[in-house]
Parts: C-alpha cells; sequence; structure tokens
C-alpha cells in the first residue's frame, strides 16, 4: 500500500518545461479557447470574402464537392471551432472532476478539428488574391497545430496518470473487499466449528 502511493507521488511530482502535466493540461484547454477565437476573427474576413461565383469562373472545372466546401468553408470552420469550445470547457472540468471520459474526448476531437482546419486552408487559400494573406494563414494554421501538439502531450501524460491512478485504486478496492469477504467467511467457519464442538460435548 506504502509503496503504490509512493509510486503515484513520485509520478505526480514529474514536471516537463517546469509544469506538472495538471497544469499543462489545463494550459492547453485554455490555450484552445484562445487560439481557436483568434482563429475565427482572423479568418471570418478571408473566408467570407470568397465568392463561390467567382471561384467557378477562376477554375470552371472544380469539383462539385469542393466547391461545396469553399462556398461553406467559414460556416464549416465556426460549426466546428463551436463544439471545440464546449470541449475545451469540458476538459476544463474534467481535470477538476477527474473525468477521464472529457479528456480522451478533447484528445480525439483536437485531432479531427485540426484536420478540418488543413483540408480547408489547402482547399480555399489558392483563391486568395494576396501572398501576404496567404503566407500569413499557413504561418497561423502551422503554429496553432504546433501549439497544439505540444500541449497534446501533457493532456495526454496527465489523461495516462488518471487512468493509471484509478486502476490502482479499483485492484486495492477488489483486495480490500476479497480480504474482507474471506475474513467474515473464516469467522463463521469459527463459529460453525466451535458451536459443532460445543454440541458434541
Amino acid at each position: 500500500m506504502l509503496s503504490v502511493f509512493t509510486a503515484g507521488l513520485s509520478i505526480r511530482e514529474q514536471r516537463w518545461c517546469g509544469m506538472s502535466a495538471k497544469l499543462g493540461t489545463v494550459l492547453s484547454g485554455a490555450f484552445t479557447i484562445v487560439a481557436t477565437s483568434m482563429y475565427l476573427i482572423f479568418e471570418e474576413k478571408h473566408l467570407q470574402s470568397g465568392n463561390c461565383t467567382e471561384i467557378k469562373l477562376q477554375d470552371p472545372g472544380i469539383n462539385i464537392i469542393r466547391q461545396l466546401i469553399i462556398c461553406w468553408s467559414f460556416k464549416i470552420v465556426a460549426f466546428v471551432s463551436s463544439i471545440t469550445f464546449v470541449i475545451s470547457f469540458l476538459l476544463l472540468y474534467s481535470v477538476y472532476a477527474q473525468m477521464l471520459r472529457g479528456m480522451v474526448i478533447y484528445i480525439i476531437w483536437i485531432i479531427f478539428y485540426e484536420a478540418v482546419n488543413i483540408i480547408i486552408q489547402v482547399l480555399t487559400n489558392t483563391y486568395s488574391s494576396i501572398e501576404m494573406v496567404r503566407m500569413m494563414r499557413w504561418f497561423g494554421l502551422v503554429s496553432r497545430v504546433v501549439m497544439h501538439c505540444y500541449w497534446m502531450f501533457f493532456v495526454i501524460t496527465y489523461t495516462y496518470m488518471m487512468y493509471k491512478s484509478k486502476s490502482q485504486g479499483n485492484i486495492l478496492t477488489y483486495n480490500r473487499r476479497t480480504s474482507a469477504g474471506s475474513g467474515k467467511f473464516l469467522r463463521r467457519k469459527s463459529k460453525i466449528i466451535n458451536f459443532s464442538r460445543h454440541y458434541n460435548q
């Protein structure tokens, strides 16, 4: 029991870049909220300014599905960003309530969220008329993806620590119940033996 507690304590005290896994997970949620807000503000002007008719004139052989994604690009970004806000707050609550499910959902969703953003960036960036805007959009996307990978290390580490801690707790609880049940069984058995001996005498 003491060795398990000591091992768990040593894991919790590990730090990376001066931060614990728990603090890094909280900062990951905060970073996602701020980065998503800035992304929406920046992309609102560039994605909404795209005219579907102009795009079709520039590229007559464009695929219909690709054209629909480009025309609806900002609506798609706004929708997935809204879900990202909710999941980021869920991550912060999961750290407070020690919920594994919320952390796993955050990890999966951020991967999906950035994949969607990369697809939209590839499809829409070619139609930007200003070279500087295209460079800034790529710089912003790459910077955010790199930072998400950095913060994801803390989230995955803390999720693993929580899972390991809960697994050890379940094993200890099971062992206590088993030992308590066996103790009750031995006490009952000894009472029966004593009673039978007293009755035979």
